[in-house]
């Protein structure tokens, strides 16, 4: 971390335990200057997709802060689609707490959630998130709306943030099993949420709207379908942040102008990009510690090694009938991976691992995520049974202070020595 914005993360730190207001005005001067930054100063050794999810993620995560009368707080898994058409802003658990990451202020709301009750073991995105509410610091949404997928932190989390508020809650209970009769259960849940957010906002639902949205995210899943394709004999430079950055256009902006842009952009870069040589290709799966140091210098913008989209990045790549929204948001939710059994997760990790050529595949235990704790030997057997080399790697996504650093980049080199990568 740099010396300016440690600075900064222990002003906001101070700030938030004295004047939640100052603090948050504060959060949004700094990032609006960053924003300004890169928008004036863009990094020229990024490729023109990279410098440009900066731009438009800074922008996500301001956007809610500014005008937090016109946004909800929801999951990774929403379906943002309905928002978009509704000109709801979406904020979401793992972006914000990466960025309040970023500012180099995670610790204080981490430090506040668990003095709260918030256990210790709870997964480290929702403890920032939930102190970052506690503490008043992030000013109260329209809503909050989650799913059941996946996480099991979602229901009690969003569940706190509304009574905390004292706004509506909505919770998206999503099956393990797709076909007609779930597929019919989820879409009347977002039916009914729609009507929710009607009562809530005073906004109506264009219909028309709605599948303009659902049509970009297709051409958006269309073109990141491509570049799957034609990365698979490609050598793209990049780094874990760029990679986590991904995340907001293939969850939250998938849909929107911003997102279709990105995408196209991203396919665009992709053609251009040299052919793959000898590099090592790693499939990431879970979460990426962008922030840590002793990986960022083993991975970010290796020439002898590739980082493939992490899994999440990949999770629900299915297309929509524009025609039937609401059955088809259902569908697309239902058939995401990380829904239901880990045996579906781990399938396919390992078709996307074949479709990419990886030599190695990391499997990160985030701390706190019990759906990917709690899945390792599954996933891990399935992976190895394919003949996939596999490195199981302990660590946090989020706390600076719950992390291992000697460890951690001791496994990763050997691993990565392992499959014929020199480190130092």
């Amino acid at each position: 971390m740099s010396r300016v914005i440690e600075s900064f993360g222990q002003a906001v730190e101070l700030l938030a335990a004295k004047s939640p207001k100052m603090a948050l005005n504060l959060l949004k001067l700094g990032y609006g200057a960053n924003s300004i930054k890169l928008n004036i100063m863009p990094d020229k050794g990024l490729l023109p997709h990279q410098r440009y999810v900066s731009i438009i993620n800074s922008r996500a995560i301001r956007r809610p802060l500014h005008r937090p009368d016109k946004s909800a707080v929801v999951n990774i898994f929403f379906p943002c689609e309905i928002l978009h058409a509704m000109d709801i802003v979406p904020q979401f658990t793992e972006g914000l707490a990466c960025y309040l990451n970023g500012a180099g202020c995670e610790q204080f709301f981490i430090e506040y959630a668990e003095d709260y009750g918030i256990p210790q073991t709870y997964c480290s995105y929702h403890k920032v998130l939930l102190g970052a509410v506690l503490s008043n610091t992030i000013p109260a949404p329209q809503f909050v709306a989650t799913t059941s997928m996946a996480c099991d932190a979602n229901n009690s989390t969003f569940r706190t943030i509304a009574d905390h508020y004292k706004i509506p809650y909505y919770l998206v209970d999503v099956p393990s099993v797709c076909n007609r009769e779930s597929i019919d259960y989820v879409a009347n849940q977002l039916k009914e949420l729609v009507s929710m957010i009607e009562d809530t906002s005073s906004r109506k639902m264009d219909e028309d709207r709605l599948r303009s949205v659902i049509g970009r995210a297709n051409r958006s899943i269309r073109n990141y379908k491509e570049h799957l394709t034609v990365l698979a004999h490609r050598y793209m430079p990049g780094s874990m942040t760029l990679e986590m950055f991904k995340i907001f256009p293939t969850h939250i902006l998938l849909g929107t102008e911003e997102g279709d842009k990105f995408f196209r952009l991203l396919l665009e870069d992709t053609y251009g990009a040299r052919r793959a040589k000898d590099e090592k290709r790693i499939l990431w799966v879970h979460t990426m510690p962008f922030w840590q140091e002793s990986i960022k210098r083993i991975l970010n913008f290796n020439d002898k090694c590739q980082i493939l989209p992490c899994d999440i990045n990949f999770d629900s790549l299915v297309e929509m009938d524009e025609k039937k929204p609401y059955e088809s948001l259902a569908r697309r939710m239902l058939l995401n991976v990380v829904n239901g059994p880990g045996e579906r997760r781990g399938r396919r990790i390992v078709e996307m691992a074949k479709r990419l050529r990886a030599d190695g595949i990391v499997y990160f235990c985030h701390w706190g995520c019990k759906h990917t704790l709690g899945n390792v030997q599954i996933i891990g057997s399935i992976i190895r049974d394919e003949g996939f080399p596999l490195l199981v790697l302990d660590g946090d996504g989020c706390d600076r202070k719950n992390v291992n650093h000697g460890q951690m980049a001791t496994k990763l080199q050997a691993f990565l020595e392992i499959l014929g990568v020199a480190t130092e």
